[in-house]
């Protein structure tokens, strides 16, 4: 007699595991002496261990508990022995009472917290992004695992282990796009032991959307503000000057190449404006944002991205010899084209300082108020210079900036002076002609 399962004939054990592959039918096959089969044999079968296992008169399996047992089939005197083995169920995280935040920051863009993620070798987290709730298609391998090559979209969510979150860092081509985004968590756990399930394949991995069709809010406009927190313009070039460059360099949300966006930089003399964001006040960067949009700017630019970091290198790009001041304090104003409603509004600011080398005037840099180079200045002065007079100092082709009413009246004078000296030094020179 031999008895069969899922995986073929004539077998010693299976596996069943609790939740996950619960139940299997087994069979038994009675051959005569002649070892032709015995049909409509009439065969018993028997549990050793109805707490681990029980099976009906049909050879059916059922999982009780964790353990082992053997099933037995008998008939007309003979018998045939199969080993049960009864794994624990996979365990699977509670998303019940999850927190979900999508942030514009360089280090996390998704981070789900309020759940007890499992960091080990037995878990891992996948998520699919879809701009609607309808199901994506997720494709497993043989083994029961996630095919992550057949599975379009689908990226890996990491853990953190010390404040018990999860977290990913590569939401950035989808959040830019105009459209609702639904979030599809997916958690695969390996096994304690293989099964065979009912067409015979080999499984090991247990898999299951723990998280459906949550749908995620975009951060608020106050959050978008940090998105050039990394950035960097500046010359370098040495004393040959056969390496000289210009750059601009700093992230940006944007994951798709050929986005046209808008630099504007433009010199911030309120220092009220300063002193909020030099004591951590989160309202200093949204004052900033429409401060850099109503004041004028020493300079503007059109550019398209490349990648998710802008560089650009070109000796005629940015002029901060003529443009900049030592320590002085910009503004450094982006706007990407919404590509007529193709992608979700996106502006950002940040706040940056410039500094001309002594040693070599034609190295300076502007950099970002985040950045480790960066020093504040005495900003102890109550005063605030808001600019009222919103005189337009760009730099454009052809044209000199304006020098504004004091210097104006200070040329004035000047001329006022040379004019009083010549006429009386001509006097002196003619009085007895």
């Amino acid at each position: 007699m031999d008895i069969s399962a899922n995986y073929g004939k004539n077998v010693s054990s299976v596996n069943l595991v609790l939740g996950e592959h619960p139940t299997e039918n087994l069979s038994a096959i009675v051959r005569d002496g002649k070892y032709e089969e015995v049909s409509n044999a009439k065969v018993t079968w028997e549990s050793s261990n109805t707490d681990v296992v029980t099976v009906d008169s049909n050879g059916k399996l059922t999982a009780v508990n964790v353990g082992t047992a053997d099933v037995t089939a008998k008939t007309a005197g003979i018998s045939k022995t199969c080993k049960i083995k009864v794994v624990s169920a996979p365990e699977f995280t509670d998303f019940s009472k999850a927190k979900y935040e999508l942030l514009f920051d360089l280090d996390t863009d998704l981070k789900i917290s309020g759940i007890n993620a499992k960091d080990d070798t037995k878990n891992t987290y996948y998520y699919i992004i879809t701009s609607s709730n309808t199901k994506p298609n997720i494709s497993y391998s043989t083994y029961g695992g996630v095919d992550i090559e057949a599975t379009s979209e689908i990226n890996y969510l990491n853990v953190n282990s010390d404040d018990n979150y999860l977290y990913s860092r590569n939401l950035d081509k989808y959040v830019e796009l105009n459209k609702d985004l639904y979030l599809w968590v997916i958690q695969d756990v390996k096994l304690e032991d293989i099964y065979y399930n009912d067409e015979g394949s080999y499984i090991s991995h247990a898999t299951k959307l723990v998280v459906e069709g949550q749908k995620l809010t975009r951060p608020t406009l106050p959050q978008l503000n940090l998105i050039l927190k990394s950035f960097n313009i500046g010359n370098w070039e040495s004393n040959s000057q056969s390496d000289a460059y210009t750059y601009i360099n700093f992230r940006f949300p944007s994951e798709t190449e050929n986005r046209k966006f808008k630099i504007k930089i433009g010199l911030v003399t309120d220092k009220s404006l300063l002193q909020k964001i030099q004591k951590g006040d989160y309202s200093g960067i949204t004052e900033l944002l429409e401060y850099a949009k109503n004041n004028k700017a020493i300079y503007t630019a059109d550019l398209t991205t490349t990648s998710a970091n802008y560089f650009k290198s070109e000796q005629a790009l940015f002029d901060g010899i003529k443009l900049l001041q030592d320590d002085a304090y910009y503004f450094i104003y982006v706007e990407f084209d919404d590509e007529n409603g193709k992608y979700y509004p996106i502006e950002g600011v940040t706040l940056g300082q410039a500094y001309i080398s002594e040693t070599n005037r034609n190295n300076w840099d502007l950099y970002a108020y985040t950045s480790e180079d960066f020093n504040w200045n005495d900003l102890s002065s109550t005063n605030t210079d808001t600019n009222t007079n919103n005189t337009d100092t760009t730099i454009a082709k052809d044209k000199l900036p304006n020098t504004g009413t004091m210097s104006i009246l200070l040329v004035s004078i000047i001329i006022l002076v040379t004019a009083t000296v010549f006429f009386k030094i001509k006097k002196d020179k003619y009085k007895d002609i």
